[in-house]
């Protein structure tokens, strides 16, 4: 808890604040606390906590003392029944309060052509738009389908596989102690779970089964087929869409923005259009939110 209490700043946890949502960012220009903060229009204090490790830390560790404290962090390699209850039952002490978003990343709702076309910084069509998106997403489609495979096995050998000895009598020597650790069959249960998840042929099943999911089946992406538009790293997409010249934001000196400050002058700019063409899941999430400030 000391390493994640150290990159909390002292004016980011203020506790006199009775409701705080607490997002994924390194600072308050990253992309997240911008979206929330223009979608929640100052009616909740955001604040960056880093990255999503972090988060989820700071969750257990603050919930049993501020239950009015919420938690929002990207889907990465979390799973539809866990997203589902994290959003059904929230605010939920079970899971900390923490929700989950239910695309990859934050930035994956900001891809879709329908929404994004609507940014008054737009200098394409939507059409070109569409393209532009299924462009750089096919050039990612194979790389993150490997990558949902390592994350996935990575999250699931950090799992609990064997509990801690408790009981002093089986340890009152060392001979005693190396024979009852060298005799727990956890050890060799794992290592036999750890060869088959990364056997050459639990690889390829995995890799396969990721690419079904993402292309719904066809032999490349398109939209309305698969969830690759919610499963690709939607982060580094948007910020190539954004600076692929299909945008221009000018500033008063005649300029042009260019990098976070660009993606956040568009991302803020969307949010700022009429409610009904917000994404399902930015609205769900205000009511939500708005329930508990309202206090019902």
């Amino acid at each position: 808890m000391i390493s994640v209490k150290k990159s909390i700043r002292s004016e980011e946890v203020r506790f006199h604040s009775q409701y705080v949502l607490f997002v994924e960012g390194k600072d308050n220009n990253s992309v997240d606390p911008n979206v929330l903060n223009e979608l929640f229009d100052n009616g909740l204090r955001i604040e960056p906590l880093g990255a999503s490790f972090s988060v989820k830390s700071v969750a257990e560790a603050l919930y049993p003392h501020h239950p009015s404290y919420y938690f929002l962090i990207d889907r990465d390699h979390q799973d539809d029944a866990f997203i589902q209850k994290c959003w059904d039952n929230f605010p939920d002490p079970d899971t900390h309060n923490l929700l989950v978003w239910k695309r990859r990343e934050i930035e994956n709702y900001f891809l879709e052509p329908d929404y994004l076309f609507n940014s008054q910084y737009c200098q394409v069509s939507k059409e070109a738009l569409e393209q532009k998106v299924l462009e750089f997403s096919k050039a990612r489609l194979f790389l993150d389908a490997a990558n949902h495979v390592v994350i996935a096995i990575r999250e699931e050998l950090k799992r609990n596989w064997i509990q801690k000895f408790s009981n002093p009598d089986d340890f009152s020597n060392k001979e005693t102690a190396l024979q009852k650790l060298k005799a727990a069959n956890e050890f060799e249960r794992h290592a036999s779970n750890v060869s088959q998840q990364v056997s050459a042929a639990e690889l390829e099943r995995r890799f396969n089964q990721c690419l079904e999911i993402m292309t719904g089946g066809q032999n490349e992406i398109t939209f309305g087929s698969g969830s690759w538009l919610s499963m690709i790293q939607g982060k580094k997409i948007l910020s190539q869409i954004i600076n692929s010249g299909s945008f221009r934001v000018p500033t008063t000196d005649g300029s042009q923005l260019t990098g976070k400050e660009k993606l956040n002058a568009i991302v803020k700019d969307l949010l700022k259009k009429d409610e009904s063409i917000l994404p399902s899941d930015f609205i769900e999430l205000k009511q939500l939110i708005h329930k508990r400030l309202d206090g019902n």
